[in-house]
Formats: structure tokens, C-alpha cells, sequence
């Protein structure tokens, strides 16, 4: 159990040395959480917690450098800090450099070291790389081909897996998606698990796919594509997106009573940082009268739907007492949920309470989004 802070602020631990104390404050100059919003002091304190051995603020340096936000694409930095991830740990950049060893990209192309690093990310719990660690025995690339190891890897998926994972994975065996072979079959199995699952497009590819294997035209990827975003749920996730822009922009504006409208159109179509907004407005009791009960009803509904704002706000109001009673479990639970979820300034609170959070929130089956 790690001591805990007596009245310190995040900004003197992170001065003080602490890697998660810097990837908070890193995280909340990146994102503008409680302070002004500061790309390259976000920047200074996710290399500091990485020096300091943090493994999620190599990732987050990572994919920075990758996609090029608060800092240049530097390809470099990029494949430097991936390896540190992964040497650290990270599944995901595990899986993201057991795919660079698979294409050739970045790196020599090697795919023995390939299936090294997506194992050990499969082994890990990653459901994407436990379905390319099935694939890879069924082809026997990197090692020798196996279908009882492949079915025993995609049993796993199977029977954890969610109607996106199957849709990403039925839409990789049908178009020949990253470096996977074209298989309609293999498209249609993954496909009619979602279906089953009463995943929406998944439904419609899995009809799509019977159709080419009865003989019919197969659509292309942009035609595909197409269809997809006329589907009733992409069309209200649109419906939803717009109402949420919309009502930021009412905020900002000024104008709360329309804010407050466009808030509750997203929040009923399920939005959970819609569900988050209206919270805080009743919190401060703008343009509605103030009511706690009401906040604290709306924030756990958020919480639920998946905002990390959310329950990173539920982990702040049980561990103070504010609200609720006062209970360190309930803190602790929620911190985890919106660390998984990415609110990465969680790390810092939980590392309060425990030495190694990463691993706490990666053993925690609490990502909701």
C-alpha cells in the first residue's frame, strides 16, 4: 500500500518526483481538465513521468509522436518510445509493435519477433491481439501452423468479445484489412456473432457476406461503407454527436437555456458526456435550480454509460465525503473505471493508495467505452 499524499498538490508531487503525480498533470495541460489547456508543459510532464518509469506516459508519448498532436510526427521518437511501452508492458504497444515486426513498418520485417509481442499481448487479456494470435497460428506466420491453438485463441474472443470486435474482425477476413487474407467464411462466422449479439452492423455485413457466397455482387469497401452510415444506430450516433457539438457551442455562448436543451437531446439518446454536462449544470444550478441529488443521479448514470469525467469526479466525492459517505472502496473502484477509460490523472490518485496502479487498472476489467 503506497503512503498517502498529506495535503500535497498533484503539481508538488510532480515536482517532487512522483511518474504519476507528472502524468496527471500531463494529462490535465493536454486536455484542459481543471487548467488551462498548455501542449507543451502537457508535453515536458509526460517525458518526465517517463523518465520517472511511468509505462502509460510512454505510451501516451507514444501515440503523440505517432499521430503528431501536441508535439511533431517524428517517426523516430515515435518507434523509440513504442518499444519502451512495450518493454514496459504496455499490451497495446505490444500488439502495435508485434504489428510493425508483421509489415515491415518501421522496423526490419521479422515475424518471429511479430508473434512474440502479439502473444504476450494476447496473453495479457488484448482481445485484438488474442484474434491475431489465432490468426497467425491458423496461417502459421511467425510460428507453425496450428488450428487447434487458433480455436482455442478465438474461443476466447468468443465468448468476451462485443459486437464492435466482431464487426472490426468480420470487416478484416471480407476486405483483406491489415495484411489478413480475404475469407468471406471466416467474414461471415465473426460477423453472425455479432448478429447474434443484435449488433446492427454486423447483421447487415453478415446478410452482405451470405449474399457473395450465394453468388451475389459483393459490395466494395466504400460501398460498404456506405450502407454502414445509413444504419439506424449510426444515424442516431450522428443525430447524438451534433447535439452534444451543438450544445458546447450554446455554452460557450453563452445561451444556457439552449445548451441545456441540446444537453438533454444527447443525454436521452445516451451520450454519456452529455449525461456528464447536465450534471454539472445542475451542480452549479445554471439555468436549472440547483439540485445535488439530481447531479449526483445524473453523474452515476454517466458513469455507467462510460464517462471518465464522470467517475473520475464519483472517485473525487467518495473520497472526501462530499455528497455521499465517505468509502475509500467506492473512491478506489471508480478512479480504476476512468483510468481504463483514459482519464489518465486517476493514475496519480490511485497510486496514492497502491505501488503499481498500471497494473491494478490493467487487471480490472472496468473499461466501459
Amino acid at each position: 500500500m503506497a503512503r498517502r499524499s498529506s495535503g500535497r498538490t498533484i503539481q508538488q508531487d510532480a515536482e517532487a518526483g512522483s511518474p504519476y503525480a507528472r502524468l496527471g498533470l500531463a494529462y490535465m495541460y493536454h486536455h484542459g481538465k481543471n487548467i488551462d489547456p498548455d501542449p507543451e508543459l502537457a508535453l515536458k510532464w509526460y517525458i518526465r513521468s517517463a523518465e520517472s518509469g511511468c509505462s502509460r506516459a510512454k505510451w501516451e508519448l507514444t501515440k503523440i509522436y505517432r499521430d503528431g498532436t501536441i508535439a511533431e510526427q517524428d517517426d523516430e521518437k515515435f518507434i523509440y518510445y513504442l518499444r519502451a511501452a512495450a518493454d514496459s508492458g504496455v499490451p497495446e504497444a505490444k500488439l502495435d509493435l508485434g504489428f510493425a515486426y508483421l509489415l515491415g513498418a518501421f522496423v526490419d520485417k521479422n515475424e518471429g519477433y511479430a508473434f512474440l509481442w502479439i502473444h504476450s499481448a494476447a496473453c495479457q487479456g488484448n482481445m485484438m491481439a488474442q484474434f491475431m494470435l489465432g490468426y497467425m497460428y491458423g496461417a502459421g506466420i511467425g510460428t507453425e501452423k496450428d488450428i487447434s491453438e487458433r480455436e482455442e485463441w478465438y474461443s476466447k474472443i468468443g465468448l468476451s468479445g462485443n459486437g464492435d470486435l466482431f464487426y472490426w474482425i468480420g470487416r478484416n477476413f471480407e476486405y483483406g484489412l491489415m495484411d489478413i487474407n480475404v475469407d468471406l467464411i471466416e467474414a461471415a462466422r465473426w460477423y453472425k456473432m455479432g448478429a447474434d449479439m443484435g449488433h446492427e452492423k454486423c447483421l447487415l455485413c453478415w446478410r452482405a457476406v451470405l449474399t457473395a457466397l450465394d453468388g451475389g455482387v459483393r459490395d466494395s469497401l466504400a460501398e460498404r461503407d456506405k450502407r454502414i452510415m445509413n444504419t439506424g444506430v449510426e444515424k442516431e450516433k450522428l443525430v447524438r454527436e451534433q447535439a452534444l457539438v451543438t450544445a458546447d457551442r450554446f455554452f460557450e455562448e453563452g445561451d444556457d437555456e439552449k445548451a441545456f436543451t441540446y444537453y438533454k437531446m444527447a443525454a436521452d439518446l445516451g451520450n454519456p458526456d452529455a449525461m456528464f454536462a447536465l450534471a454539472m449544470l445542475y451542480h452549479a444550478g445554471v439555468y436549472v435550480k440547483r439540485s445535488d441529488n439530481t447531479s449526483l443521479e445524473l453523474m452515476i448514470k454517466a458513469s455507467v454509460a462510460g464517462s471518465e469525467d464522470a467517475q473520475f469526479v464519483l472517485g473525487t466525492l467518495y473520497e472526501e465525503g462530499r455528497g455521499v459517505k465517505k468509502n475509500l472502496n467506492e473512491s478506489i473502484r471508480y478512479f480504476t473505471m476512468a483510468a481504463a477509460n483514459g482519464y489518465l490523472a486517476a493514475y496519480y490518485k490511485l497510486s496514492l493508495y497502491m505501488e503499481h496502479p498500471e497494473i491494478h487498472v490493467r487487471n480490472s476489467a472496468v473499461i466501459t467505452r
